[in-house]
């Protein structure tokens, strides 16, 4: 096959994306494949890209921003070019973590308890609070007010973060009342855009668990184990940081529970090709966190250790997503 991987953009994900892009481009050179990577400065720049319609297929390795939330999918759409990975409105509602977790609490699938707020950094205010339900607005509120839902709705620990950012990016866990205005000031500053949407979430202790969902298939559950710490940024994309379980130690049915879940989701959300779904698991109890419809492809990445536990190869895992790409949808 033809192939153009598509990395870069501009969004506070770039450098993840660039290292994404190249194991996949060198994955499927690996696998005989004619590939051409792009490396776009945002995804405006692919409505100029004429070559895009001399390749078999697209791959998208572009994290965050418009490469993930549904613009770059429905432009190439609108040009006829065949892609791999889920389709514009799912990733828009995956990118949306507030929306995600309103389809899964509606789905019956446990979320955390959340509040969202869309705040004006020019005029350092809230422009709006919105409950779990989705139906409560607020004007014109302060912060102060702000922390007293908090305190009522969610309680402490919690943890602020950007509702449509991934890698752990402008993440914080708050531990007590105190240290929640720098918190929240620390992930406004995360983010250069004016207005902004940030998830007020219900902290889980406990484990962290991923759920890789590949052509309709479940993969192996698989834990991950920050050395220090929980999984942030540094832990993610630093080799050694963290120790990874698959299959992960979780008893049956829990263990089928959280896996039949994960499937759920990424049917109910309309996914394609390939999908993480991250939990929490406190005791018994499991909590659905976000969906991430274009994950990780770096060494360190999650989905290909899923892969591997079950004997798909990184060239067979990114080639098996462009052969899908082009069946008729």
């Amino acid at each position: 096959m033809k192939i153009a991987v598509l990395m870069g953009g501009d969004s506070s994900e770039r450098d993840i994306s660039l290292l994404t892009g190249q194991a996949v481009v060198a994955g499927l050179e690996r696998g005989g494949h004619q590939v051409t990577p792009l490396d776009i400065p945002g995804v405006a720049a692919v409505a100029g890209l004429k070559e895009l319609r001399d390749h078999d297929v697209v791959f998208p390795a572009l994290h965050g921003g418009q490469g993930e939330d549904g613009h770059l999918q429905a432009l190439l759409d609108l040009m006829g070019v065949p892609y791999a990975l889920s389709g514009p409105l799912a990733s828009a509602l995956a990118m949306d973590k507030g929306a995600a977790k309103r389809v899964m609490r509606g789905a019956g699938v446990p979320t955390p308890d959340w509040l969202q707020v869309t705040w004006d950094k020019a005029g350092d205010h809230p422009e709006a609070v919105v409950g779990r339900t989705g139906n409560d607005r607020s004007s014109d509120l302060g912060l102060d007010h702000i922390l007293e839902r908090v305190a009522v709705e969610i309680g402490f620990p919690l943890v602020v973060k950007l509702n449509s950012a991934g890698s752990s990016v402008g993440v914080r866990i708050v531990e007590s009342p105190g240290g929640f205005a720098d918190a929240f000031g620390a992930v406004l500053a995360a983010a250069p855009d004016r207005i902004l949407d940030v998830i007020l979430e219900r902290f889980i202790p406990g484990r962290e668990l991923t759920a890789a969902i590949f052509l309709g298939r479940r993969l192996p559950l698989l834990e991950i184990r920050p050395r220090q710490g929980f999984y942030d940024y540094a832990h993610k994309y630093t080799t050694g940081a963290s120790e990874y379980l698959v299959p992960a130690p979780v008893h049956s049915p829990l263990y089928e529970q959280i896996s039949g879940d994960a499937l759920r989701v990424f049917d109910i959300l309309d996914c394609r090709g390939l999908a993480r779904i991250d939990f929490r698991l406190d005791g018994d109890r499991y909590f659905c966190l976000e969906v991430n419809t274009i994950p990780g492809m770096t060494e360190n990445s999650l989905v290909p250790k899923a892969a591997a536990a079950v004997g798909i190869g990184f060239e067979a895992l990114v080639e098996d997503l462009c052969l899908a790409a082009l069946q008729p949808k």
